[in-house]
């Protein structure tokens, strides 16, 4: 097994296991970790070299699969990373949220796990995030990251 697959192994295992353990701050994490991604991972790679998008994609595993993200990231890979760059940001904003906000943000967290798996083999260990997402989706926060940073602010926009 190669480095960065042991690496991804450990580190999902570990986020499946905080999901498990704490689910409010395993949420907390996970918003924080999509954002860092987007800002920096994918921030990169549209700021710095949008090509290797398209690089990327011509490495598919499943051969439909590389046609058809090879056809729509060759439009514009600046631009599909800027959309790469907003949709996790806007899922980051949502895990960090509260209510069916959360709900919305794991919702689409998986989808966009499913969509990453087939790009390269190094991709399809971080499937098992999903496990610690779905049992994050079974539970209820009421709570969004700035009420609990911020827990007075509730009570002195109320009285405004």
């Amino acid at each position: 097994m190669s480095t960065p697959m042991l690496v991804s192994c450990v580190f999902v295992f570990a986020v499946v296991a905080f999901c498990f353990i704490k689910p409010q701050a395993a949420r907390i994490f996970l918003g924080f970790f999509y954002l860092a991604m987007a800002l920096g991972v994918n921030g990169s790679f549209t700021f710095g070299n949008p090509q290797a998008y398209l690089d990327y994609a011509n490495g598919a595993l499943i051969p439909i699969y590389r046609t058809l993200t090879v056809s729509i990231i060759s439009l514009s890979p600046f631009l599909f990373g800027l959309l790469v760059m907003a949709f996790e940001i806007s899922m980051a904003v949502l895990l960090l949220n509260k209510g069916k906000f959360v709900k919305l943000g794991l919702l689409g967290t998986m989808l966009f796990l499913v969509g990453m798996a087939p790009l390269d083999w190094l991709q399809l260990p971080w499937l098992g995030l999903i496990v610690g997402e779905i049992y994050l989706f079974r539970q209820d926060f009421d709570r969004s990251f700035l009420d609990m940073i911020w827990p007075n602010s509730q009570k002195g926009a109320s009285n405004a």
